[in-house]
């Protein structure tokens, strides 16, 4: 969270996010280069899903092909909140084109398809008990080796998880992205503003992706196509826009008015790493009314309303990574996003960190490529599995310099 909290405070103003009030309508501006926004199935990813049953609901699980050897390790991504398991599909398709491994992506607690007896309960104790029981009704008693790699939320959950002592022996690797405790609790002051800046409602899924890449959320349109649709329902059904996919139509197709020039991002993250298009404008009307009729699409979760959840997300999370018996690894998308805590643990060598420029807080998804290539050298360089053909012809295991 460290470059989302950068944004937030920096100059301790409020957020300048796309200017919306409730709905987004994008309004139309200056010609520009067209681009595609149409939605992409989860197919192209993942060869299968699972819904595994457990005390507290049903999971949604996304897997990759099943390795060469069941003790390659698996990767277990944890997505961060708003998000959903769709978030790892990039990383999915380049981090198993590097190393011998199998992907298990889990739709969190009231996230994507997932289906919880309490979707309101999202404290950080009830999301690890979560991921350990999908592990263990997935493998029973005899687990893989696992890797745990986890996105600002997920990553506070996934740090935790490695400390359960059931999963602990099994748990080779720990790959944290873009959150540290002591920049995420400073942002909290001001994260309702900045969720105040979204808009409420998208009037397609080719709207929601537009406006999740034209605001900065993901700077990836790839990876936008296939993870928001995991993001939003749509009003009238309450199912989630990812089971509309293989059967959407592009809204030119079905005559309906809708934004198809691209245009630059216009927040300080992007003006401050020189994204494209920088300096142009970014207009979003204001809606006359927030029930539109052609609004069809909403949040899939209320990322307001779990606010009583933030802190505890967070709060003692760098002295929990540090004490984690598995080999760590720290991605930033800023130099200067590490705590004090984190700062001495890093100097005295306890854990890997990467810096990833020119990318937002979702690292994964705008730089999937890079994300996969160091997670795949750390994982070499711990003889946690081996690289693939493609992944020796790449010469991961050389991998980019640690900082």
């Amino acid at each position: 969270m460290s470059t989302l909290q950068k944004t937030i405070m920096k100059n301790k103003l409020p957020p300048r996010c796309p200017k919306t009030s409730g709905v987004s309508k994008l309004a139309p501006f200056g010609a520009g280069r067209r681009k595609d926004y149409t939605p992409v199935s989860w197919k192209q990813y993942f060869e299968r899903f699972v819904d595994v049953e457990t005390d507290g609901g049903t999971f949604r699980v996304y897997l990759s092909p099943e390795p060469d050897h069941p003790q390659r390790p698996r990767f277990v991504t944890l997505h961060g909140g708003g998000y959903s398991g769709l978030s790892w599909a990039l990383f999915t398709e380049e981090i198993t084109n590097m190393v011998h491994c199998q992907v298990v992506s889990i739709d969190l607690r009231g996230h994507g398809e997932t289906k919880a007896n309490d979707s309101d309960d999202l404290s950080a104790e009830t999301l690890v008990k979560d991921v350990e029981q999908v592990l263990h009704k997935l493998y029973g008693d005899s687990l893989p080796p696992i890797i745990l790699v986890g996105h600002s939320m997920g990553g506070a959950i996934a740090v935790r998880t490695a400390l359960l002592p059931t999963l602990e022996p099994f748990v080779q690797g720990i790959a944290v992205i873009d959150v540290v405790e002591g920049t995420a609790m400073d942002a909290l002051a001001s994260m309702q503003s900045f969720l105040r800046g979204r808009p409420t409602h998208f009037k397609s899924i080719e709207h929601a992706i537009e406006w999740c890449v034209r605001s900065g959320q993901v700077r990836n349109v790839d990876s936008a196509k296939v993870s928001m649709p995991g993001q939003i329902v749509n009003c009238e059904t309450g199912l989630l826009a990812t089971n509309e996919v293989e059967s959407y139509q592009p809204v030119e197709d079905l005559g309906e008015a809708g934004p198809r020039h691209d245009a630059p991002h216009h927040d300080s993250i992007l003006e401050e790493e020189g994204a494209e298009g920088e300096g142009m404008q970014h207009h979003f009307a204001k809606p006359a009314v927030t029930g539109d009729r052609g609004m069809k699409y909403r949040w899939r979760i209320a990322l307001a309303g779990t606010e009583r959840h933030w802190a505890g997300w967070f709060r003692g999370l760098s002295a929990a990574f540090l004490a984690a018996r598995a080999p760590r690894l720290l991605l930033l998308a800023s130099v200067d996003g590490l705590d004090r805590e984190l700062t001495v643990g890093q100097m005295q060598g306890k854990f890997q960190m990467q810096v990833l420029t020119r990318c937002g807080h979702a690292v994964h998804e705008d730089t999937p490529g890079e994300v996969a290539r160091v997670i795949a050298a750390f994982v070499l360089r711990h003889h946690i599995t081996t690289a693939t053909d493609n992944g020796e012809l790449m010469n991961i295991a050389s991998g980019p310099p640690g900082c």
